[in-house]
């Protein structure tokens, strides 16, 4: 009787084990491949970045073309005389930055079996990251007011001086905007680069 029981505990011990070990064992794969999706998430999403923050002194220096014409179209004179050279060109690029990676490291629990620095140093990243997408959002939505106080511009002749203010100053909130996004960017890609090299 005492060895069939002995005999039936080492069998649970052992059927156990290897569950334990399987467990462990499917724990590591899932963590191995978040680890490398939100890797290369964070890759895909720097270089997004970085081809925003080439475009963004661009835009900010249409703008400011701008504010010039806005300028000179309150000198009524001077602003017959440059004809067309008078031409304001807005445009903006955004950045598709993505989070699939990171969602997913959270509905499968892989971030609860990461250690704690580890999980940090995405939150942050992560959390860095939708702070940028708030002010460029916000950058957006300035170049949208911008385009449309400056179809003024398309009729300079009807064009009120208050109308005029009012554009050269939606111009300078639009660049202060652009400003602050390509500031935030700048930094996130250091972050990005930071978190690419412990790796």
């Amino acid at each position: 009787m005492f060895v069939h029981l002995a005999l039936i505990t080492v069998g649970v011990l052992i059927a156990l084990s290897f569950e334990g070990v399987a467990s462990w064992r499917e724990h590591r794969a899932l963590v191995r491949e978040a680890r490398a999706n939100l890797t290369n998430e964070i890759r895909d999403n720097m270089k997004e970045l970085g081809n925003r923050l080439q475009r963004l002194p661009t835009e900010r220096q249409n703008v400011e073309h701008g504010i010039d014409v806005v300028e000179l179209l309150l000198d009524r004179k001077k602003f017959e005389g440059l004809k067309g050279h008078a031409e304001v060109q807005l445009g903006f690029t955004t950045a598709d930055l993505q989070n699939a990676s990171r969602t997913s490291a959270e509905v499968t629990g892989a971030f609860g079996l990461m250690d704690y620095v580890e999980v940090k140093k995405y939150a942050t990243v992560y959390g860095h990251q939708d702070l940028y997408m708030r002010f460029q959002h916000d950058a957006m939505q300035n170049m949208t007011r911008s385009l449309a106080v400056a179809a003024i511009l398309a009729q300079p002749e009807k064009a009120t001086a208050r109308e005029a203010e009012d554009c050269k100053a939606q111009f300078r909130l639009t660049i202060g905007a652009l400003i602050a996004e390509e500031q935030l960017g700048q930094s996130l890609l250091k972050e990005y680069e930071r978190v690419l090299q412990e790796h």
